[in-house]
């Protein structure tokens, strides 16, 4: 049970730092995102509803998500303001403060391959499809995996729709090795509605990560 809960947990951490990710390139725009996982191991797979995601970008970058799994609701605020990042955490009404995401989660990922592989349309935008191949180091989470008398590692390969800096649609599967067991892990991002960038939605999740 709780390397199943770890996997999930190490999910989501991946998915945090993809948020960040995701703001950083230049645009002009706010988006929604809802967000799927699936988990397979050796006894079964299961499929997760994880909840949303709003994006911002523009003169400033701003995220708010809430994060469903394990009976837990997760709620994320992320915004820039000039040169500094900010960031609040919260579950079950308890929030982390001033944890720019990157740095916090520690997780980096070496690409071994990317290509152009195709068009894609989605809400009637045509972008291009990119396929990512690699394998993540899972720093602080690994450490806490091997304390728990887990070997943990991580590959990762996907496809996801662009349109320019616009991500419309992310297929992700990331395979875990747990000691000599394989599991895997694929999340499903798909844009919902795609819409001008918010200076007032800015300034509210601004606050609420400075103040959660």
């Amino acid at each position: 049970m709780f390397k199943r809960i770890l996997l999930v947990g190490v999910a989501v951490a991946v998915l945090l730092v993809l948020l960040a990710l995701f703001s950083q390139g230049p645009g002009h725009y706010e988006a929604n995102y809802t967000l799927t996982l699936v988990f397979t191991s050796p006894g079964g797979s299961q499929r997760m509803d994880l909840g949303w995601i709003l994006l911002g970008t523009g003169s400033e970058n701003y995220t708010m998500a809430v994060i469903r799994f394990s009976g837990a609701e997760i709620q994320v605020f992320y915004a820039t303001e000039k040169d500094k990042e900010y960031a609040a955490v919260c579950i079950a009404g308890y929030c982390a403060r001033d944890a720019p995401l990157q740095r916090e989660m520690d997780l980096r990922f070496k690409v071994r391959k990317m290509d152009v592989v195709g068009k894609c349309r989605h809400l009637g935008y045509e972008g291009e499809i990119v396929r990512l191949e690699g394998e993540y180091d899972l720093g602080l989470l690994s450490a806490i995996a091997k304390s728990q008398g887990v070997t943990l590692n991580a590959t990762g390969e996907g496809e996801a729709c662009f349109v320019g800096n616009l991500l419309l649609w992310a297929r992700e599967k990331y395979i875990f090795t747990v000691n000599e067991e394989k599991a895997s892990i694929e999340f499903v991002i798909n844009a919902t509605r795609v819409g001008s960038y918010s200076a007032e939605r800015y300034r509210e999740v601004l606050n609420k990560a400075k103040s959660s």
